[in-house]
This record gives structure tokens, C-alpha cells and sequence, in this order.
């Protein structure tokens, strides 16, 4: 899809070393629930004026916030890299999805960092061999899932473009393929030890799987880290939607399998089983998360996250 527009805004906002720095707003076709809609990105730019890196940084459940999006993106700025934050909510009308994650589903949602890199691809001020993605959580999750060559194939991204680095904060590896194919792009998977709200060990058990595949793919385990390891203050939502427990793994027939109850949910013709799937989901799907600051966790994941993009985005 084309890129649907771009406006430079008039505000310059303060970054990291007290610099100015332009901010652009641009827009780009994706989709809810089957019905196309525009999303939007803020492209936070550096003061370099040719070419340069970009990382794209996508939110979780709870939405944007200035304390960790933002912070995240004005130290992306005082590296020389453009910081792409999108907002997968509010052009949907939605704030939240932490009560009920089909707001915007993880297939969609998932779709929008992939169109995300082909709006980018139409920007000469980008250096289109050197785009990252990472994401918080739901946005964890599609920094993660956007390294998957059938996704990719199935989003229309030319072939030419990929994400050169993936960088998924505390994501949930609910949906594992069978062998999955990656973009051969490296993976760093930064997870808490103490993570209730998604889990560590489905990471973990799904980066083997990966690896086993021929993905380049490193985990991180920061000891004694919740969910949210760098966020402003401890949460408990009783309410929440935990899928913790539910991981859904395809098969080497092609169906997939709910791996704690054992449940066929979609059929090996590729057709899902809507029963089946309701099914699964009341077995392992619970209800209360919670989250918090780490700031041991936050520092250093700051610090690594720097790493690898001088090693991946600027050839350091």
C-alpha cells in the first residue's frame, strides 16, 4: 500500500543531550478486524540530515506513554537513529486492550509494524537497509512475529524489505510455528525472570524452536524483573486477560494444537475451529495481571538495547 501521507508538525521537542528535534507524523494503511484503516507514527528525527537508522517502537496493552515510548524514542534520537512510534490504538478508538485483547487483535496488530516498514520504505530520509523494530509486550510481540517470512510474505512487503533487527521486550509467544522461517535478521528477546503477566519459559521454549531453524535468536532473562521491568509504577488489574498459560503450537500436519489442554484449533486445511478455539481458550486463559519497575532490569536493558543497535542498525 502507498504511502497515504506524511505532515510535518510545527512543535520541536526537547531530546536527550538538548537537542531539537523534528517530529512527523505519517500514515499508512493497515486493518481491524477485516475493515482498512489508517494508523499513524511519529518519526522522531535525529540531527543528522542524510540517511539514517530507524527504529521502529511499538506499544503494548496499556497504549503509549511518554515515560517509556517516548523515553525509549529521544534516546533512540541521541544515537543518530530515527525513532518510528506507532499508535496502533487511537485511530482505532480503542486505549487499552489489557480487559480484552480482541480490540485490536495480535493478527492485526501484528500487521501494523509490518505496513509500518513499508511506509518507511517511501521515505528517502531513511536508510531502508537499516530499519529495527522493538516492542513492549503486544508490541513485543509483533517486533518478534514481524521476523517471520510467512507473515511477511502474506503482508505484500516486497521482498527487498526487511527489518534488519528485532528487539521484543517481555513479549507473549502464545503462537509458535512449526520449524519457522525467519528472516535470518537477529533476535534479542529481553525477558523478566519474574513475569506472571506473559511468562518467560514460552519465550524461551519457542526462541529453541527458532534457533533449531536456522533463526538468529538470543534470550535475556533479567533475574527477579516483572512484566513491565521499565515502566513508572507497579499495576495489578484484576481483570486483565492472562494468557500465560496458553500457548497454540502449529503442527507438522499444519493444524494447530493448544498446548495445555491438548485442544485442535484449527484444522490441518487451515480452516480454525471456532468451538475448539473457545474451548482452549476458557482451559488456560485466566484472569488478573500485574507488572512493575526493575531498575536494575530497566538500566541495563537500556544499555543492551544501545548495543545492539550500534552493532545492527549503525555497523559499531
Amino acid at each position: 500500500m502507498k504511502l497515504a501521507a506524511l505532515a510535518v508538525a510545527a512543535s520541536l521537542l526537547a531530546c536527550a543531550g538538548a537537542q531539537a528535534q523534528q517530529r512527523e507524523t505519517v500514515t499508512f494503511e493497515s486493518r481491524q478486524k477485516g475493515q482498512p484503516v489508517q494508523i499513524t507514527a511519529e518519526i522522531y528525527w535525529p540531527a543528522q540530515t542524510g540517511p539514517v537508522p530507524a527504529m521502529v517502537i511499538h506499544h503494548g496493552s496499556g497504549g503509549i506513554s511518554d515515560q517509556r515510548e517516548g523515553r525509549f524514542a529521544r534516546e533512540m534520537v541521541a544515537m543518530g537513529v530515527a525513532a518510528v512510534v506507532i499508535d496502533s490504538f487511537k485511530p482505532r478508538g480503542v486505549t487499552s486492550t489489557v480487559q480484552d485483547q480482541s480490540a485490536v487483535t495480535g493478527q492485526d496488530f501484528n500487521f501494523d509494524a509490518l505496513m509500518a516498514l513499508k511506509a518507511l520504505n517511501d521515505i528517502a530520509r531513511i536508510d531502508r537497509a537499516h530499519i529495527g523494530i522493538m516492542g513492549f509486550s503486544k508490541g513485543g510481540t509483533s517486533a518478534l512475529m514481524a521476523s517471520h517470512e510467512q507473515l511477511i510474505a502474506a503482508a505484500g512487503i516486497p521482498a527487498f524489505l526487511r527489518y534488519a533487527l528485532h528487539v521484543p521486550f517481555y513479549p507473549a509467544c502464545s503462537v509458535q510455528y512449526h520449524k519457522p522461517r525467519t528472516t535470518g535478521a537477529p533476535i534479542y528477546m529481553l525477558l523478566g525472570g519474574a513475569d506472571t503477566y506473559v511468562g518467560a519459559e514460552p519465550c524461551q521454549t519457542y526462541a529453541e524452536t527458532i534457533r533449531a531453524a536456522g533463526g538468529r535468536i538470543d534470550v535475556k532473562v533479567y533475574p527477579d524483573a516483572p512484566h513491565g521491568f521499565d515502566g513508572g509504577r507497579p499495576y495489578f488489574v484484576a481483570t486483565g486477560e492472562n494468557y500465560s498459560q496458553c500457548v497454540v503450537q502449529q503442527q507438522a500436519d499444519r493444524s494447530w494444537v493448544e498446548r495445555k489442554s491438548g485442544i485442535v484449533t484449527t484444522g490441518a486445511d487451515g480452516k480454525p475451529i471456532p468451538a475448539a478455539q473457545a474451548q482452549a481458550l476458557s482451559a488456560c486463559r485466566t484472569l488478573g495481571v500485574s507488572g512493575g519497575p526493575n531498575d536494575a532490569a530497566a538500566r541495563q536493558s537500556m544499555e543492551d538495547l544501545k548495543g545492539f543497535v550500534r552493532r545492527h542498525l549503525q555497523g559499531g
